[in-house]
């Protein structure tokens, strides 16, 4: 089973299994001031110096993980603080010990089981900004900072595991859970990127950059964080994610305006341009996450001219989703230092060749898109086949994986530079939009 582990389910009664509040999406922006609040308050200026020091003595990456940690808005933490601060029903609850928190693997695996299980996977604990990788258990410090309780927070199992059956009313037969997953790591199982060095790049709703980083957590600078990719027995990968997050969401917007009746002409009509005549498109409905990270930022179209056509600004869309891959992979090659090994790609939009032949070109490297392009579905199921023995190994699996067109770079990188600087100044342009008076 799979799950977005950014996005924070209900929160249920303890004793009934009924909901507090409606589901918040990892896109929301209700926690944004307190985000701002918490990153420049004096509390994090000293957990930060502190840890500067320690690791400066130690040379622990788990105090150099600490020195470099932000909230954002799309951590749950913040976003079930923002629940915990205005739900007074939530509030009664905790001190009548009739509350529960999960994402929304725990949710469903709750829901599917009538309330007998109550858990969730390592894969999705670490997606919620609570959990701490490098000690594998929730983190008491977080926890305690934002005054969330512990005992809100659901048992931690291993990604392939016995998580109970489906109660028999609701499909007639009681179906064995035998895997719970985070959306990414699943798509990244379902790609077999096995190895370290091995890169997923997604294009759904949003776009997400993963970089199999083995078994070492790894965090940077520029909005690259930590993440367990999977746990199963003894093994424990790990994995890096930037990511950008308006993606699928600014092409279904144009379609929405009436550029075009479907998403695939979008397609065409790029290619019958030669260029966007100078027009640039800031794709940016939910903030600029890696590496501008300014949630304050607004989407905006820029250098329209009496001549633009919807051709034009449909070319500027798409090219602007190649301009943030470009950015999150710079990122993640200047921050995470480890040799890429492939990358390969998926999800609803790696459909438009226009965006992945940019993209190649602008990375300078071949991306290999599969027949098969939910991945997400794919690696839950691999997970689950692993762990009732319907496949032997991962070997098995990479025999499975198709690969129904690999794009190698076709232009240099100097044909786009003049647009992607022009671009980055209409990005510059964007920021920092409402926090204006």
């Amino acid at each position: 089973m799979t799950a977005r582990g950014g996005s924070v389910a209900p929160v249920p009664r303890r004793k009934t299994g009924n909901h507090f509040h409606n589901f918040i999406s990892w896109q929301d922006l209700r926690a944004i001031e307190l985000v701002k609040s918490w990153n420049s308050s004096l509390i994090m200026k000293l957990i930060h110096s502190s840890c500067r020091m320690l690791h400066f003595f130690t040379r622990s990456k788990r105090f150099l993980a600490a020195s470099l940690f932000t909230f954002t808005t799309q951590h749950v933490s913040l976003r079930l603080t923002w629940v915990l601060q205005n739900l007074v029903e939530v509030q009664k609850a905790i001190e009548e010990e009739n509350c529960c928190f999960g994402t929304v693997d725990t949710w469903l695996l709750h829901k599917l089981t009538k309330g007998s299980e109550f858990a969730t996977d390592f894969s999705n604990a670490s997606t919620t900004g609570l959990f701490d990788p490098y000690e594998m258990c929730w983190s008491g410090l977080i926890t305690s900072l934002l005054s969330i309780p512990l005992s809100l927070l659901p048992p931690v199992k291993d990604t392939s595991y016995n998580f109970g059956s489906v109660d028999e009313e609701i499909f007639g037969v009681p179906i064995p859970i035998m895997a719970l997953v985070a959306d990414q790591q699943s798509a990244m199982f379902g790609e077999c990127c096995f190895q370290t060095g091995d890169v997923k790049l997604t294009m759904g709703t949003g776009t997400f950059l993963d970089i199999n980083t083995g078994n070492n957590p790894q965090q940077s600078v520029g909005g690259f964080y930590p993440l367990i990719g999977w746990k199963i027995g003894q093994e424990i990968v790990y994995l890096a994610e930037g990511n950008a997050g308006d993606t699928g969401t600014a092409i279904k917007w144009a379609q929405q305006l009436d550029l075009f009746t479907d998403a695939a002409e979008t397609e065409k009509m790029a290619k019958s341009l030669k260029d966007s005549e100078g027009v640039y498109f800031v794709p940016s409905f939910n903030g600029l996450q890696a590496p501008v990270n300014d949630p304050c930022a607004c989407a905006s179209f820029m250098g329209l001219k009496a001549s633009t056509s919807k051709y034009h600004l449909v070319r500027a869309i798409l090219e602007s989703i190649a301009f943030r891959n470009k950015q999150l992979y710079e990122v993640m090659q200047k921050e995470i230092h480890i040799p890429i090994t492939k990358i390969r790609a998926d999800g609803g939009v790696c459909k438009n060749s226009f965006i992945m032949q940019m993209t190649s070109d602008l990375i300078n490297e071949n991306i290999d898109r599969p027949v098969h392009r939910d991945m997400s579905c794919v690696g839950a199921a691999s997970l689950a086949g692993l762990a009732v023995g319907f496949w032997t190994d991962k070997e098995e699996l990479k025999k499975l994986r198709q690969s129904e067109m690999v794009f190698k770079p076709q232009k240099k990188w100097q044909e786009y530079e003049i647009s992607m600087e022009n671009w980055i100044k209409a990005v510059k342009r964007s920021m920092n939009w409402y926090n204006k008076t």
